[in-house]
């Protein structure tokens, strides 16, 4: 399961293997607003996401 977390929660699937950059892509997301947690542990945007993985973009906040 994939979904996103912050001002935008969304939630989908993927049908194969890719990269998180590949998902953040087809999200329409941009990779340097997000950390990405696969299966609960940080990754880069190079890591391969199966279907059976749960990955979360959580969105990242600042301000003062």
């Amino acid at each position: 399961m994939i979904s996103i977390v912050g001002r935008r929660h969304y939630t989908t699937s993927i049908d194969e293997s890719m990269t998180v950059a590949k998902v953040a892509e087809m999200l329409q997301i941009r990779e340097a607003s997000y950390v990405y947690i696969k299966n609960g542990s940080p990754v880069t945007s190079d890591e391969i996401v199966t279907p059976d993985d749960d990955l979360k973009f959580l969105e990242i906040f600042s301000g003062g």
